[in-house]
């Protein structure tokens, strides 16, 4: 935890321990408690750490809305990592384009774009891992299966508010 100002994941700690036990999201039918939100969060962390991903690298996310997303967000963050979500209404070559310009080495890919990914794959040079946030892939590992293979030991590296935790894209209609 940070000593100054607490960071995405102090605030993810904080409910955990004092809240552990209640309700931190409900999403088509998954509840989800702040101790298991934290736990998952770490699992996710550790899983970064396990691939290789250092601080202050991208992490790239094609996907609609899922709870899960937020288990990435956080344990991207207590890894240090920075979180780079695409705007899942863009055309192939433009999510080609921010997956590449962010550098991103490991691309998180909702059910719904395996395809797409699938398509661009060879276009995507910094990619050395992608993981399928529900499955539907046999070539890239599952989401739940990725981060279940890890402990849920917070890794507690140190990181300061001041670090950048999420890089966005805008689309805009004049150029890249």
């Amino acid at each position: 935890m940070s000593a100054s100002q607490p960071t995405i994941a102090d605030a993810v700690r904080s409910h955990a321990r004092n809240r552990g036990e209640a309700l931190a999201y409900d999403f088509e039918g998954r509840q989800t408690t702040f101790s298991a939100f934290d736990a998952n969060a770490s699992r996710v962390a550790n899983a970064l750490i396990a691939m290789g991903i250092k601080k202050g690298d991208r992490v790239a996310y094609i996907g609609k809305n899922s709870d899960i997303y937020f288990e990435l967000l956080v344990g991207a963050a207590k890894a240090g990592a920075v979180v780079t979500p695409v705007n899942w209404r863009l055309a192939a070559p433009e999510v080609a384009f921010i997956v590449d310009d962010c550098k991103a080495p490991v691309l998180f890919v909702g059910p719904e774009f395996v395809d797409l990914v699938r398509g661009i794959r060879g276009s995507l040079p910094s990619v050395r891992h992608v993981v399928t946030m529900e499955g539907g892939a046999p070539e890239w590992p599952d989401f739940a299966a990725w981060r279940d293979a890890h402990g849920s030991d917070d890794p507690n590296l140190p990181i300061d508010r001041h670090d950048v935790a999420i890089q966005l894209y805008t689309s805009g209609t004049t150029g890249k």
